[in-house]
């Protein structure tokens, strides 16, 4: 784990008051944060590890395009699924 991270680590338990020695998953950390630092704090990470293991910044950029693509794709069908099951509620009341 990247020092900066067993930083983050440490300021979140201690700020918050968990006892991080036996549950250290990033999860938990996310959850307690609010949603704004946790977010940089994961494209800090995210964006360190792709560099570390030999992606280029194109590379990085066509991930980030593929990441909104499917956020997109996803946010889509929700809207789809939604309107279905508006339309329906609106024929059987």
């Amino acid at each position: 784990m990247p020092y900066w991270h067993r930083r983050c680590i440490n300021f979140v338990s201690v700020e918050k008051g968990y006892d991080m020695s036996k549950r250290s998953n990033l999860d938990i950390i996310l959850k307690n944060m609010d949603t704004e630092r946790a977010t940089k704090i994961l494209a800090k990470s995210l964006y360190r590890e792709l560099v570390n293991n030999g992606f280029t910044n194109k590379d990085i950029i066509n991930f980030s395009k593929e990441m909104l693509d499917h956020m997109s794709a996803e946010m889509r069908k929700q809207a789809e699924s939604e309107a279905s099951s508006k339309k329906d509620r609106l024929l059987i009341g």
